[in-house]
């Protein structure tokens, strides 16, 4: 941009899909999709970039509007480093970020909120599914047994035949 140069970029990674979108978007550059592009897509974007006079002229335009600046870099600099200095670190011009506690800067009570959401929202869903399927310690009706068998009083389980007869019991003819 800086040198008002029309563009046709291929970007790969990180950053370079953002800035190619934005040069296509201000009409100064064309891009191209690296795992879709043709030789022909290529040189079609090539050919449009250096014929066509409007990719030029916006390059030109943004390059005057991006080198538009008030003084020398030298002056700027200059002018930086004595205002920071007249104003005892410019304390106000700090990020808010150096004012946040860690537990915040980190997100941990975020995290700790949506951790809480998670448990609750599990500890509700397991007691409303065993409410519907019956199987809550007041709904069950076992007869006091444990685990709803008969041990102890009556027939021991494994004791019973089919026909409901006890096995220690004999015929009788």
């Amino acid at each position: 941009m800086y040198h008002g140069v029309p563009v046709v970029g291929v970007p790969l990674f990180g950053d370079h899909y953002d800035t190619m979108t934005r040069v296509a978007a201000k009409g100064m550059g064309v891009m191209l999709h690296w795992k879709a592009m043709t030789e022909d897509e290529l040189h079609a974007a090539l050919t449009a970039v250096i014929t066509d006079p409007r990719f030029q002229q916006q390059a030109r335009a943004l390059s005057v509007i991006h080198k538009d600046q008030p003084g020398t870099p030298l002056s700027r600099a200059v002018y930086w480093i004595s205002y920071v200095l007249r104003h005892r670190g410019a304390a106000h011009l700090r990020s808010a970020v150096y004012e946040v506690a860690p537990y915040q800067y980190f997100l941990l009570d975020v995290m700790a909120t949506a951790g809480a959401a998670l448990v609750l929202a599990f500890c509700a869903l397991r007691w409303l599914v065993r409410r519907l399927r019956g199987r809550g310690q007041s709904d069950r009706d076992d007869g006091g047994r444990p685990n709803g068998h008969c041990h102890g009083e009556g027939v021991a389980n494994g004791k019973l035949r089919r026909n409901g007869a006890s096995r220690s019991e004999k015929k009788s003819n």
